[in-house]
């Protein structure tokens, strides 16, 4: 028989709290299957059940059972249950507007010689040879070109 490598082991205050989620019901359906699926594999109260019997009995893959388990061992219950934060956050991948404008007069400029227009994986290329900016993909090139900048719209002001 396999080795368990992650054993949970819950204390009550763990317990209650994924006892909680599951009864309200108010967290995602993956939350509260995570939930279940670490309350089913404490062995401070149930007796030591496979992998395949809780994947089984909760209606899910045995990949699943494990990669909770996996991420109960290495990061602790909230690691287990909630779903991981980016990294990065999504306003610093935005392209700046003075980055656009950029691009969008590169794109107007005189193609290379010998060609007769830009294509968007030259145009990918000279924005980061010229400094523009350190990378950007052919998708988000066709993107910018094909919906151009639109300018700011004006607030009125209510007098």
């Amino acid at each position: 028989m396999a080795k368990t490598k992650y054993v949970i082991a819950l204390n009550d205050e763990q317990r209650q709290m994924l006892e909680k989620i599951i009864v309200e019901g108010k967290e995602s359906d993956r939350t509260i299957l995570r939930a279940k699926i670490l309350l089913q594999s404490d062995t401070t109260v149930n007796e030591k059940m496979s992998v395949s019997k809780i994947a089984e009995m909760l209606g899910t893959t045995h990949t699943t059972v494990q990669t909770v388990r996996m991420e109960y061992g290495k990061g602790g219950i909230e690691a287990a249950v909630y779903r991981k934060k980016r990294a990065d956050n999504i306003e610093t991948r935005r392209i700046s507007t003075e980055v656009r404008r950029q691009i969008l007069e590169l794109s107007k400029e005189e193609p290379p010689q010998g060609r007769n227009r830009w294509s968007l994986r030259m145009l990918c290329k000279e924005a980061v040879d010229r400094g523009i900016i350190d990378h950007i993909s052919v998708d988000t090139m066709d993107s910018m070109i094909k919906k151009p900048m639109k300018p700011p719209k004006s607030r009125k002001i209510c007098q």
